[in-house]
């Protein structure tokens, strides 16, 4: 029989707030592009010095912003050519990008070209957000033999169906002039200096596409494994959208990696952190309503591995709920809200009680270990040792709201949590906006609701 417990302990999920930022509404509704071309590339102001890098445009006055400001135009037409080759799968077209000189790189490359064969981008293209972004060692410069240019260049990708505005992604690249021509010969330099050019799935191996219903599966591993993870997202999406609404696209990305491991690579965190962890939604906090470009739901596969049909069914939901929320998840927040309404709608029908969704606390409460307030959002560090309780605490906190004001009074507070605030109007911070909308909809201050949530926690624990 399944044990729901179980995944309350991995469905421990975070929703990081990435560095992604971009210009426009980071998601609109899913359009469906299926034919965008990267024909632009978008540089960055020249800058009043170039870092040294080895490379033209290192004379002072006009005649070297001259010769940084073609060496630029330069990088801008071989990135675009490198964009094209992406979306066209044009492997001869993504070769002539490449140092000739770099055999090692030139294959990791192709090998990367064809992990993604399967992969439906809708777009791909380049920004050169910082020119001369970290310095090349000199033994480096030597070894390359030639002048030298390196930059943060941003990816932005969009997958088909769902990313109405594309997921941004910082790569550290270095580009060599050879022959009066400029060529991309490395990706890794500025790991060295904390510039770690992040991976991505098709960077771990060949990559299988699974679509579902309401779902898009970017895996490594059988096509049969991968269908079970489109058909639990599948089932979990309606489940969101029932109590949610329609306010989100309804889809969802969710991405499988190999291994814990990589799992952690993707994340660009160490192993150990996610150990206990079944699956992790990424996003930026606050977009547009009806947004949904960032977000994937990554799956860490040993421990969902371990989890019941019903563990992760909780998992799924709760993960997805994050995804259909998003929009109204801002940095005020509060944590013990975001978790607990995911928790919520996780469990949602499935029975649970406090004796088997939360044991821990109920463990304390029957102690006399009563918490004299909602966790604060450090209780969620994943370091914290009653972690556990903080979920638990949330999950009930959402479970008194639905059950003694309504599961719409709920969605609303949520809603009204993170609703965006009209211009000039400085964000709040975490204990004014939800003791404004605590009021507002429930019609309870925070003090109040907290004696209610402390007598609910006792009659819960038995």
């Amino acid at each position: 029989m399944d044990d729901p417990n179980r995944a309350a302990r991995r469905i421990r999920s975070l929703l990081p707030v990435l560095v992604v930022v971009c210009a426009l509404a980071q998601l609109g509704a899913v359009l469906g592009v299926t034919g965008f071309v990267a024909d632009t590339v978008t540089d960055a102001p020249p800058r009043a010095h170039s870092g040294a890098s080895g490379g033209p445009g290192q004379a002072a006055g006009d005649g070297g912003e001259q010769h940084a400001n073609a060496r630029r135009i330069a990088i801008g037409a071989l990135l675009e050519r490198r964009a094209g080759a992406f979306l066209t799968r044009d492997r001869e077209a993504l070769a002539n990008t490449l140092d000739p000189q770099n055999p090692a790189f030139r294959q990791a490359q192709a090998g990367v070209f064809d992990n993604m064969a399967e992969v439906p981008f809708a777009g791909w293209e380049y920004e050169i957000v910082t020119p001369d972004a970290f310095e090349l060692p000199a033994t480096r410069k030597s070894a390359l033999g030639a002048p030298v240019f390196t930059a943060q260049v941003d990816l932005l990708y969009r997958i088909t169906g769902h990313d109405a505005a594309p997921v941004r992604v910082p790569q550290y690249l270095t580009f060599v002039l050879r022959s009066g021509a400029w060529y991309l010969t490395a990706d890794s330099d500025g790991a060295a200096v904390g510039m770690r050019t992040p991976a991505q799935v098709w960077d771990l191996g060949p990559v299988t596409v699974v679509q579902g219903a309401h779902s898009t599966v970017l895996g490594i591993g059988t096509r049969t494994a991968l269908h079970d993870f489109a058909d639990i997202a599948d089932k979990a999406v309606p489940q969101v959208g029932a109590v949610w609404g329609d306010s989100w696209p309804g889809r969802a990305v969710v991405v499988v990696p190999g291994t814990e491991a990589q799992m952690a690579r993707l994340l660009g965190a160490e192993p150990s952190k996610y150990t206990k962890i079944a699956a992790v939604t990424t996003g930026e906090r606050g977009a547009a309503a009806d947004a949904a470009a960032a977000d994937r739901v990554i799956v860490n596969p040993d421990a969902f591995h371990e989890l019941g049909d019903l563990e992760r069914r909780v998992v799924m939901a709760h993960e997805l709920t994050h995804v259909a929320s998003r929009a109204f998840t801002r940095a005020w927040t509060p944590t013990w809200l975001s978790e607990g309404f995911a928790d919520y709608i996780g469990y949602l029908d499935s029975a649970q009680t406090m004796r088997t969704a939360a044991p821990e606390l109920r463990r304390d409460v029957k102690a006399g270990k009563v918490p004299a307030q909602l966790p604060t959002d450090a209780s969620f560090e994943t370091t914290q040792e009653d972690l556990p309780q903080a979920y638990e605490m949330g999950w009930l906190a959402c479970k008194l709201i639905a059950e003694r004001w309504g599961q719409a009074e709920l969605v609303e507070l949520y809603r009204t949590v993170g609703a965006e605030r009209p211009p000039g109007v400085g964000a709040p911070d975490s204990a004014s906006a939800l003791a404004s909308a605590m009021v507002s909809v429930l019609g309870a201050a925070p003090d109040a609701f907290t004696k209610t949530w402390l007598d609910y926690l006792r009659t819960q624990a038995g």
